[in-house]
Parts: C-alpha cells; sequence; structure tokens
C-alpha cells in the first residue's frame, strides 16, 4: 500500500519527501555533546583531572577575591 502511495507522487512530492526522510535520519548537529552545566564538568576536567569536593573548589574561589 505505502509503495502505491509513493509511486503516484510527482517529481516535486518526490523530492521533498526524499528531503524530509535525509533531514529525520540524519544525527543532529552536537547531539553527542552535551550542553550547559554537564559541558562544564568536561571542561573542569581538562584543568584538575581529580575529583575535587565542594570545599575545595569554594576555597579555590575565594582564594581569587582575595586582595
Amino acid at each position: 500500500m505505502v509503495m502505491e502511495k509513493v509511486k503516484r507522487l510527482d517529481e516535486a512530492q518526490g523530492r521533498q519527501l526524499l528531503a524530509w526522510l535525509e533531514g529525520r535520519h540524519a544525527p543532529a548537529p552536537g547531539a553527542h555533546e552535551p550542553l550547559g552545566a554537564m559541558a562544564m564538568l568536561g571542561f573542569a576536567r581538562r584543568i584538575h583531572p581529580q575529583p575535587r569536593t565542594t570545599a575545595q573548589w569554594m576555597e579555590e574561589l575565594r582564594a581569587g577575591e582575595q586582595p
């Protein structure tokens, strides 16, 4: 039944259908990369590869505030 419907499409409709199908199967750009706060986890790991506690992070942040 589906094949019969596709066979009856004119060329413009066929092109439109193919373009839509290709878009549905293509992965979204950057879909594998985290966004927002999750992206910062990877960034922090590049600077400090060892896990740190919140207290350790706060100590470092506060040290930068002191004149």
